[in-house]
């Protein structure tokens, strides 16, 4: 076998194989970036099959084919690579742009087609003095030198650039996904460069070899890493704006951000604290962070200020690698309450006074003798807010057992979780050593999150309740913007799948059920002809009509774009089949936005739980299938009813 034999088979395979992983791209419309992407992947198909039929070529025709292989794909690589990288980063390129810049790479391709008229992109001859076809001229036409290479390399840079500069709209996390993938672009674009500039055999394009050598790499990113997976801007305006610093850090213990919260409690910015060890962050505090990162209890820290700071970690819930594992430090300043504490062991009269008008409940117990129970814990003294944050009177609270106390607190908890708390309590005080811990208590209809916080004083234990509901709704949004379509108000892709497989998974052998596969038929041209604000209008009416035709118990999801899902369990085939027709009935109704008055009927796929599958991806997948079926039967039917726009899983 001849080396150019060989090199061929490499490069159609290569070019199989970026043609195979484009078109999974874009098949995939779902993720962030992975149209622009997938047609990037498709045009590298060309380039790699055009080097290929250069090799092969039995005539100089054919080998002006696979050439122009080579033109087509630097024509529209960098601006499609433009594109790609401003989508990744957050950053919408209007469509009137893009046609703009795809003018010179248009001339480009039409000049290299028809070079042989005018030589504005190479001179000839094609081929050399021993009969050889030249995979690079031996001059560069005037078109190529001044317009063509300038222009693509300016677009090249310009999209790199782009990336670098808004990569900050994109989670640190998973900015290691972004910037492996513009290394791994290194390559190619050098090779770019040496072939450009002359360098190397002017008989054998060795771009598309280079090509082919990275897609490992490639597939890698895409398949293992995952890079398109991920919303760029999920977190920046929620985790900035916290009020309480908050950083986040890998498995290693490396600093990945800061909230603006952080930077200033640390007197530092996030790309001075990315370079420095966690030890020289915190200062004195560092010796207190790293115990609660390795113990997971909740501590105090004294900072290089003199302030007091409650510290917790929390790990974050991930299963894409970019993440690494990473875990949250949370700081809540109580420098106001240790500063009180120390001023009150000075004075008595100080220390009631605070405490009576505290905002936090503070309760003290002392050891007494009994003659029933022996030796027990009793209430000597509460305050105002204790009894009103463990809903009961003040003096009510005098004598009591420091039991009953902890059941006050725990009221709002599950009777095991309650009674977890109560013997965590005993034990701790019976050592007399302090307690710090989280409970829910509920009075009547109003239930509230509070601190427990129980050190040892003297012989006696202080008990302090800081009511901490805000801090638990604020963790609670954070998890709602995480789980949640921000624009429709259903689950997004990944909060579907969580709460549907998890629904599943605590089903009983038995048990029924069906999955809805919702696609708006007529979206994208209501989109495209009315613009992305009505489109977005329509989106959170159809979600509205979804909510009220199912039931609450029902699970709703947006994958993306104008798809819906919907895991509707505990119920028959004909129920099931009942509830389908009603919905597609009911975003057939339609759609009053301001002054229009629009129709946009919905293709439904329907699959049984367990008849069609009984996992949540193979329901989705008979689902899915199905609901195309639908929409391939109702296509460019001018009447179509409810019973075509559904279809049941065979």
């Amino acid at each position: 076998m001849s080396l150019n034999t060989f090199l061929s088979i490499v490069l159609l395979l290569g070019a199989t194989g970026y043609l195979l992983l484009g078109a999974r791209l874009v098949a995939a419309r779902r993720e962030i970036g992975s149209l622009p992407i997938g047609l990037l992947f498709l045009i590298m198909s060309i380039w790699v099959a055009g080097g290929a039929i250069e090799l092969l070529a039995p005539s100089l025709e054919v080998f002006l084919v696979g050439r122009m292989g080579h033109f087509v794909a630097t024509a529209l690589v960098p601006v499609v690579a433009f594109v790609c990288f401003r989508e990744y980063t957050g950053s919408d390129t209007p469509m009137r742009l893009v046609v703009a810049m795809l003018l010179i790479p248009a001339a480009s391709i039409v000049l290299a087609a028809t070079n042989s008229l005018h030589e504005f992109m190479w001179y000839l001859p094609n081929v050399s003095a021993n009969g050889q076809y030249l995979a690079r001229p031996g001059q560069w036409g005037p078109w190529f030198l001044f317009v063509h290479a300038p222009y693509s390399y300016a677009v090249m840079g310009a999209a790199i650039f782009s990336l670098l500069v808004h990569s900050s709209a994109v989670a640190p996390a998973h900015r290691r996904g972004l910037f492996l993938l513009t290394a791994a672009c290194m390559a190619p674009i050098s090779a770019t460069l040496l072939y450009d500039f002359g360098v190397g055999p002017r008989t054998l394009s060795y771009v598309p070899i280079a090509l082919a050598a990275m897609l490992p790499i490639y597939a890698w990113l895409i398949v293992v890493e995952r890079i398109v997976e991920f919303s760029p801007l999920a977190y920046e305006t929620v985790f900035q704006n916290m009020q309480d610093p908050v950083v986040v850090i890998d498995d290693q213990q490396r600093i990945l951000g800061l909230n603006q919260g952080a930077e200033d409690m640390l007197s530092m910015d996030e790309t001075q604290a990315l370079r420095s060890p966690l030890e020289t962050v915190f200062g004195l505090g560092s010796t207190t962070v790293f115990e609660v990162l390795e113990t997971g209890e909740p501590k105090r820290m004294l900072t290089d200020s003199g302030r007091f700071l409650h510290v917790q970690v929390s790990s974050i819930d991930t299963s894409g690698t970019s993440a690494r594992g990473g875990r949250v430090l949370m700081f809540r300043d109580v420098s106001d309450v240790e500063r009180a504490q120390s001023e009150v062991r000075k004075s008595e009269k100080l220390l009631r006074t605070l405490i009576d008008h505290s905002v936090n409940g503070i309760i003290r117990m002392r050891w007494v003798e009994d003659e029933t129970t022996g030796k027990q814990l009793r209430c000597i003294f509460a305050n105002a807010a204790a009894g009103r944050l463990l809903g009961i009177d003040m003096e009510e609270l005098i004598d009591r057992a420091a039991s009953d106390i902890v059941d006050l607190a725990t009221t709002g908890m599950d009777r095991r979780d309650a009674e977890d708390v109560l013997e965590r309590f005993e034990a701790k005080a019976g050592r007399g050593e302090g307690l710090d811990i989280e409970v829910c208590q509920r009075s009547g209809a109003t239930g509230r999150w509070l601190r427990m916080i129980c050190e040892p004083v003297g012989d006696d234990i202080a008990a302090t309740f800081i009511d901490v509901t805000d801090g638990k709704t604020r963790e609670k949004q954070m998890e709602s913007i995480a789980w949640s379509d921000p624009l429709t108000g259903v689950l997004n892709r990944r909060g579907f799948e969580r709460h549907a497989s998890r629904r599943l998974a605590e089903s009983n052998d038995d048990a029924t059920g069906a999955l809805l596969f919702i696609d708006l038929n007529d979206f994208k041209q209501i989109n495209d002809h009315c613009g992305h604000e009505v489109g977005d209008q329509l989106l959170t009416i159809a979600a509205q009509r979804l909510k009220k035709s199912l039931r609450s118990c029902d699970i709703i999801g947006r994958p993306g774009g104008d798809e819906f899902v919907a895991l509707v369990p505990d119920v028959t085939a004909d129920i099931a089949d009942r509830l389908a027709k009603r919905l597609t009935n009911a975003l057939e109704e339609p759609y009053m936005i301001g002054e229009e008055q629009l129709r946009c009927s919905a293709s439904i796929g329907l699959a049984l739980y367990p008849d069609n599958a009984n996992t949540l991806t193979g329901l989705l997948r008979e689902a899915d299938q199905a609901m195309y079926r639908a929409k391939q039967r109702s296509r460019d039917e001018p009447d179509v009813g409810a019973d075509d726009l559904l279809e049941k899983a065979i």
